[in-house]
């Protein structure tokens, strides 16, 4: 539990379900009653959909609040989320990432097993975030990467995820911060300027790729270059408002918020499911038992995700699968595309 938390529990128990806080230039609106929640963010959602302009660091690590994060409630926020959600989240692009997906499984297995072999205690945590990772920076450059290339991502990714807190105090007086913490604002820099570094060379790349088979339509794609990728999809972004196409710095921001966006939260919920399986034995051995069914009865060959016909393995319709494995990925994954 966070140090506030029992501020803020003492303090609706005082004062009420709503606490209104004055930190810094901006109220704080705590509320503790569920009821006044839907009433205020579901019922009258339109009136909280907006955000307010950002700090200074989220700025600058936004690239002006060009992310969907931060992006103000209008059209390019609009714009931008119905990109994602139409053009990499919806079911049929999704299909068409069966082929990364394989690999990903392939690497997370190989890399399970290997470390069981060693003797050293198994991190199946590390392991699902850095096959969640794989898998992200697949559908967002499009290329199956080497893996000093993917560790290269994750470190300037994780770097910059690490030190925003540390960053926060900067959006305090930020003229008076840059003489006081002169340092602490070139660390900033420095961090950003690494991931433009690692990134931007991957766009130009990409876009390069998009370029020659726009000139060559009848070139054959290799299995990756058929894939339709974020970075794909956002160099022929207009911002509506703007009249413009995203510059390398925008997409940047925007890759680098896809990839943390979607790495921690589904390797979260992975390992939720996971602990709960360990802590429920005879869930974990229906849920076995079911795969195990499918896979004899479709003549799945080597207990692989692959069928003897070559079609993609289906759970969907398995009751324990779509209890224990299905329903919390979609309830945290789904997004609308309105």
């Amino acid at each position: 539990m966070s140090k506030g938390e029992p501020i803020l529990r003492s303090l609706h128990a005082k004062f009420g379900p709503i606490v209104t806080l004055n930190i810094g230039a901006r109220p704080v609106i705590s509320m503790a009653d569920r009821n006044l929640c839907h009433q205020a963010l579901i019922r009258n959602g339109g009136l909280y959909a907006d955000r307010p302009e950002a700090l200074p660091v989220d700025k600058i690590v936004s690239s002006n609040q060009l992310t969907i994060l931060y992006s103000r409630c209008g059209p390019t926020w609009r714009h931008l989320r119905r990109n994602l959600t139409a053009e990499i989240l919806n079911p049929s692009a999704v299909k068409s990432y069966s082929g990364a997906r394989d690999w990903v499984v392939q690497l997370l297995q190989n890399r399970l097993e290997s470390q069981a072999k060693s003797g050293c205690p198994v991190f199946v945590m590390e392991q699902f975030r850095y096959a969640m990772f794989c898998l992200l920076v697949l559908m967002c450059f499009g290329d199956k990467l080497d893996e000093n290339q993917i560790k290269k991502i994750e470190e300037v990714d994780h770097q910059l995820l690490v030190n925003l807190q540390k960053f926060s105090i900067l959006n305090f007086c930020p003229t008076l911060m840059k003489i006081v913490l002169r340092k602490r604002w070139e660390e900033l820099f420095r961090i950003l300027k690494c991931q433009e570094d690692v990134l931007i060379p991957f766009i130009r790349e990409r876009k390069k790729a998009k370029e020659k088979r726009s000139r060559e339509p009848n070139m054959e794609d290799s299995k990756d270059e058929s894939v339709v990728s974020y970075v794909d999809t956002l160099l022929d972004l207009q911002l509506p408002d703007k009249n413009r196409k995203l510059n390398e710095l925008e997409i940047v921001s925007l890759c680098s918020e896809f990839l943390s966006g979607g790495t921690d939260t589904t390797t979260t919920t992975l390992q939720w499911i996971m602990a709960n399986l360990v802590k429920y034995p005879q869930i974990q051995e229906k849920l076995f038992m079911e795969i195990k069914g499918y896979f004899v009865a479709n003549l799945v060959s080597k207990f692989e995700w692959k069928a003897v016909d070559g079609d993609d393995v289906d759970l969907s319709e398995k009751q324990e699968f779509t209890m224990v494995m299905k329903n919390p990925l979609q309830a945290h994954l789904s997004l609308r595309s309105k």
